[in-house]
């Protein structure tokens, strides 16, 4: 176990040798420039994904990764056309299908950006599920990224408790219950657990499962 955490974290070392951290800000600025929304969802996923990290026991170059790969996540969004991006209503089959698109639109800007290449392909499966069922390519368990696997539980999290175009925040017990609804089905249970404990420990917040149905006694 301790080998495979030592060859995790010089993997991520090297990765993170390769991020020109100037230009990728620079880049995500101008990516988010007109569209402020999604400018601070990146952020407060940066920020949950930085704070997932450190739960997890990750070193600092690590920590730096999950926060960098959290402010860029949706910069696919861009090729989204403002319409389906901003819809007050539901989203039509074609439309979610345009809207999908966001994840492969975020590797293909990024592997254009010098010192970016690096985390384009996190980027491309940050909605895969767990249990094979997201997308673009159905990848499963330990299959997807480490680092897409946090994108996943942050970026949901982050998405139901912040006032959507199209929907109210969803109360924050409401969201835990969710997370641990999908845990082993869309999120990695492992690192449910450990953001889950994350939002106690940092906020206070603590996850309870919804009652089950007592059975009727005959």
């Amino acid at each position: 176990m301790q080998k495979a955490k030592a060859k995790q974290a010089v993997r991520h070392a090297r990765l993170l040798e390769q991020v020109n951290m100037e230009k990728m800000e620079a880049f995500r600025h101008q990516i988010y420039y007109c569209d402020p929304y999604t400018e601070m969802h990146a952020e407060h996923v940066g920020e949950l994904m930085a704070g997932l990290a450190t739960q997890m026991g990750l070193n600092s170059e690590e920590i730096t990764l999950a926060y960098l790969v959290g402010l860029v996540h949706d910069v696919g969004k861009i090729s989204v056309l403002a319409e389906v991006l901003t819809k007050t209503g539901r989203l039509s089959d074609e439309e979610f299908a345009i809207m999908r698109q966001h994840a492969e639109a975020g590797e293909t800007l990024l592997l254009q950006v010098e010192g970016a290449q690096c985390v384009a392909d996190i980027i491309r499966h940050h909605h895969e599920r767990f249990d094979g069922r997201g997308y673009p390519d159905q990848m499963k368990g330990k299959e997807i990224p480490l680092y897409s696997r946090m994108l996943a539980l942050c970026d949901t999290f982050d998405a139901m408790t912040t006032h959507r175009c199209y929907r109210k925040p969803v109360e924050i017990p409401s969201c835990l219950r969710e997370l641990l609804r999908c845990r082993g089905g869309q999120f990695d249970p492992v690192l449910t657990d450990c953001f889950l404990a994350f939002l106690e420990e940092r906020f206070g917040i603590v996850a309870v499962e919804e009652p089950k149905e007592s059975a009727q006694a005959f």
